[in-house]
């Protein structure tokens, strides 16, 4: 009987250890997908200079052309927001989990994370204090 008690308690504990690392790991998942698509859009933006400084210029119109220069386009749902005129702008990825929000919003100060909102497509910012919603990362 203490076997099957201490077996219990032993797999109690392997389960739980469990789920913390792959909360962790969907967290580290969204920051290296952010990594990815801001390297992608700042090596459009080289090799696109005088496009990407017209007046009225919107990186988020540019989305498929920025896909080619990624590796892996198996990334999610994913937007850019802000524009030439803001001189601001950001990728971003919806989190619905507030597990991993928990685990991204410890990490963001380290990787540079913000909430990022869409109104008026003007890539606004904001501290990153909410477990679910739009998770950015600023490019430019």
């Amino acid at each position: 009987l203490i076997v099957i008690v201490v077996i219990g308690v032993l797999s109690t504990m392997m389960m739980l250890s469990s789920t913390e690392a792959v909360t962790s790991a969907k967290a580290s998942n969204i920051v290296s997908n952010l990594r990815n698509l801001k390297t992608a859009a700042l090596s459009w933006y080289a090799d696109n200079l005088s496009t990407a400084e017209t007046s009225g210029f919107k990186l988020s119109d540019k989305k498929s052309e920025i896909a080619k220069y990624m590796s892996n386009e198996g990334l999610g749902d994913y937007e850019f927001v802000g524009n030439q005129n803001s001189g601001t702008w950001f990728v971003y990825i919806n989190n619905t989990d507030s597990r991993v929000g928990d685990k991204l919003i410890s990490r963001k100060s380290a990787v540079g994370l913000w909430k990022v909102t869409t109104s008026n497509n003007a890539g606004v910012s904001a501290d990153l204090t909410d477990k679910t919603g739009n998770v950015g990362m600023f490019i430019r």
